[in-house]
């Protein structure tokens, strides 16, 4: 083989195995996009599921502890709900009057 013929056949191979190994250049295909974005997907809601079982004891406890200060206060009857600025407002429920004292009237 000639030095010209050894030449062409490496630069050949080369060529070859660019283009084999073009797909690897590539990014990633409409099947692994896929994967990657279930798989963010699920690692969002895992973590949010997460911090919400965390933060769950919490405000459990918070719920209990507005609802005995609002028994405190106002009585057993106290319904507890909050402000959207977050303030515990404890209220009465609306007790309707008997008919015998509308009679009295």
């Amino acid at each position: 083989m000639t030095r010209q013929s050894t030449t062409c056949w490496a630069l050949a191979s080369l060529m070859a195995l660019v283009l084999a190994s073009s797909h690897l250049l590539d990014g990633p295909g409409d099947i692994d996009a896929a994967f990657d974005t279930a798989a963010d997907a699920q690692h969002a809601s895992s973590q949010a599921l997460r911090d919400l079982q965390s933060s769950a004891p919490a405000s459990a406890r918070r719920e209990a502890a507005a609802r005995q200060l609002c028994a405190e206060t106002r009585g057993a009857g106290a319904s507890v709900r909050w402000s959207p600025e977050g303030h515990l407002i404890c209220s009465l429920p609306n007790r309707p009057t008997p008919l015998s004292q509308h009679a009295k009237a």
